[in-house]
């Protein structure tokens, strides 16, 4: 059984932006890769959930992340000390 989107997002309350950034990254990554698999080959694996309650469980979640990453923007570089400068110094520093 999956865990329900609002309390798995709970982890992420006090998350920075970049922590919030990681995490949208991620869920985008396995949305493209089921998105990608045209074929949805079934191997014999039986994995509950399905993909297709993942992917749906993966839309959800990031649709919240999107939300929240929007705050911490503001809370971090709109009204908090950190400048927009710092947030592109620090965004070309993880590329």
């Amino acid at each position: 059984m999956m865990m329900a989107p609002d309390s798995f997002l709970k982890e992420y309350e006090n998350a920075d932006y970049f922590q919030l950034l990681k995490l949208k990254n991620e869920l985008v990554q396995e949305i493209a890769e089921f998105e990608s698999d045209c074929e949805m080959k079934d191997e014999g694996l039986k994995v509950s959930p399905g993909p297709d309650v993942q992917y749906q469980w993966n839309l959800e979640v990031l649709g919240k992340v999107a939300g929240m990453l929007r705050e911490a923007f503001n809370r971090e570089f709109e009204m908090g000390e950190k400048s927009i400068e710092d947030f592109y110094r620090e965004m070309k520093s993880r590329q």
